[in-house]
């Protein structure tokens, strides 16, 4: 039996070695030391949770396999199908606390950035890892343009994002733009497109994410001659005309009411383009029985913020949340960009949660959390829930449950909890 564990373990380990799991930093220590024992292996079945899977070691040449089974947890039952860490518009800088457009509301540039410090030192610290952290845009702020400082700061971020123990699904905001243009991004290693950067990806079976881009159509980042570009100043010329084609000048607030207040530079859209994939997405999803977390950097739902920050075609993304090719399969939007965060839950049952940004608070504040994903939940967990999304807003409720306290257990530490219902999907 010895040589043939050796031998179906070799061609295990050959494999891993080729699926480019060694990549990332948790599973160097794979490459640097070649495990000679089956031993190991149950170390690694362990370090990724295979709780009730077996793991089958083939050895082709022989065509037998040693199934090495990992006993499944205790607590499966009550476990969630998985969890992912949020945090929203970091937009640290290294410069003294400034303030927002309207010098209203004090920005914490550095305290943000220590926000984002505390929040990776607090998953780091979780019983069990998230299966990815949502790092929901604006990582570093416009003000860096200014100081000349757009790459380090970035780099710091991400290098605080890389001591994470998983890896992150970072969103592109206006700031990013503002740092950056599309063809910078396009080259980005930190992203998975750039230049259209709207994808999907399954963390569990049953689930998907939707990531969208909501500057596809923008005044900021394209080219000047860029077509989405283009588009995006004759939409403006006609929702707003004071705002000047170049985004940087202009009357903007001045003749525009209600819901129109959102089509300003700041703000941008998710185009034809992104919409007819959403579309796709959300049916293939139902037809597939799977119930969709949706990431935007720019919010949906107007009642989800303050009634501005929308993405200006919010209305058909809406639509193509709510068709009936969507079947309810959307559980929730999470969005960030307006600071003070909010939530709504709409009438089909859809939670639009909108995230804190760690500026507001500073050193003083916990704008971060995770979120356990179940069947008939979500869970959002923190330091201090209210921080990240606020139950009151303006001294007006949000309509967002209470907070418990929640005990040290198998997920986290003692922190804040908010459990989000889930209505079955209807298909």
């Amino acid at each position: 039996a010895g040589p043939l564990l050796a031998s179906s373990f070799a061609v295990a380990y050959a494999a891993f070695l080729a699926s480019g799991c060694t990549n990332d930093r948790r599973w160097r220590w794979l490459r640097a030391r070649p495990p000679s024992s089956a031993v190991v292996l149950m170390h690694v079945c362990k370090r990724v949770q295979l709780r009730a899977a077996a793991l089958a070691i083939g050895a082709s040449a022989s065509g037998v396999f040693l199934a090495l089974s990992v006993p499944p947890s205790p607590r499966a039952a009550s476990a969630p199908l998985f969890t992912f860490g949020i945090i929203a518009d970091v937009q640290w800088a290294d410069a003294e606390d400034g303030s927002n457009y309207d010098r209203t509301v004090v920005r914490h540039y550095r305290g943000a950035f220590r926000t984002l410090q505390r929040a990776v030192d607090w998953w780091r610290a979780l019983p069990e890892p998230p299966s990815f952290i949502a790092q929901l845009g604006d990582i570093i702020d416009g003000v860096n343009v200014r100081l000349g400082q757009s790459a380090p700061a970035l780099e710091a971020a991400l290098s605080e994002l890389r001591r994470a123990p998983c890896p992150s699904v970072n969103l592109v905001g206006n700031h990013e733009l503002y740092n950056f243009d599309r063809r910078a991004l396009a080259a980005a290693g930190w992203l998975r497109h750039g230049d259209r950067e709207y994808y999907s990806f399954s963390p569990a079976a049953g689930w998907r994410v939707v990531v969208l881009d909501p500057y596809q159509l923008a005044l900021i980042g394209h080219a000047q001659d860029d077509p989405r570009r283009l588009a995006a100043v004759e939409l403006l010329r006609r929702k707003n005309p004071g705002v000047h084609p170049s985004g940087s000048g202009g009357a903007w607030f001045e003749g525009v009411r209600g819901y129109d207040r959102r089509f300003v530079p700041y703000n941008g859209g998710l185009g034809e383009e992104q919409l007819r994939w959403l579309r796709s997405e959300l049916a293939a999803a139902s037809a597939a029985g799977e119930r969709v977390i949706v990431l935007c950097h720019v919010i949906l739902e107007p009642r989800a913020c303050g009634g501005s920050t929308m993405a200006w075609d919010y209305e058909e993304a809406l639509e193509a949340v709510r068709s009936g090719e969507a079947g309810g399969c959307v559980a929730a939007v999470l969005c960030g960009h307006d600071h003070s965060g909010k939530y709504h839950c709409d009438d089909a049952g859809v939670h639009h949660c909108t995230f804190s940004s760690p500026l507001n608070k500073g050193d003083e504040g916990c704008a971060f959390g995770v979120v356990h994903v179940f069947a008939d939940a979500i869970e959002i967990r923190g330091p201090r829930v209210d921080d990240a999304l606020p139950i009151v807003r303006g001294g007006k409720p949000t309509g967002r449950p209470a907070a418990r306290r929640c005990a040290a257990d198998a997920f986290s530490g003692e922190c804040e909890s908010v459990r989000l219902p889930l209505r079955p999907a209807a298909r």
